[in-house]
């Protein structure tokens, strides 16, 4: 990740210079909210650990949201993830120094996982059929009549949606979907 971030990064830069693409200054309300995320783990002194809640995350996932899953997992699942949302916004840092807080890092992060953990429940539980990887004993046939779209999540306003496949790549041949055989 370090090696590729830092290579985007430079061809990102690249292009931006070569191209003469001008930046956007953030907004303030963007800068603000952002802010607000860093003060709130700076301002908590009580609250359960960081770290705790992460494992838990991570057997949720796991658990009820692996490769082999149902609707019932699943919708259990999803009762856990929202208890550990509103437990995370009560967790504390023990460590509130300024500078190399590695735990300040885990928090943030921890916040960003758990956005993603629930966009990934969220879809995985609307989704219902098998599909590559990810497969439901209570769907066990591929739907690509209903399903050959991808499928976006919202946080704001907790809504999900979809936009179709594109069918027509630029650069190679495109690939007719198929029934993935043992």
């Amino acid at each position: 990740i370090v090696v590729f971030g830092r290579a985007s990064g430079k061809h990102v830069t690249s292009e931006v210079n070569a191209n003469n693409i001008g930046v956007e200054m953030a907004a303030n309300d963007a800068l603000d909210k952002a802010l607000a995320r860093l003060n709130r783990w700076e301002s908590t002194q009580e609250g359960e650990s960081v770290a705790d809640i992460r494992t838990e995350l991570q057997t949720v996932m796991q658990n009820d949201f692996g490769v082999f899953r149902t609707g019932e997992s699943m919708a259990e699942g999803l009762k856990k993830l929202e208890a550990l949302k509103e437990r995370l916004n009560h967790a504390a840092l023990t460590d509130t120094s300024k500078v190399f807080n590695t735990m300040r890092v885990e928090a943030l992060e921890l916040d960003n996982l758990l956005a993603v953990a629930l966009s990934t429940a969220v879809l995985a539980n609307e989704r219902v059929e098998s599909r590559g990887a990810h497969s439901r004993f209570d769907y066990t046939e591929r739907d690509d009549a209903n399903w050959l779209k991808h499928s976006l999540y919202f946080a704001e306003g907790d809504r999900t949606g979809s936009r179709a496949v594109n069918m027509q790549p630029k650069h190679m041949k495109a690939m007719e979907p198929e029934v993935r055989e043992s």
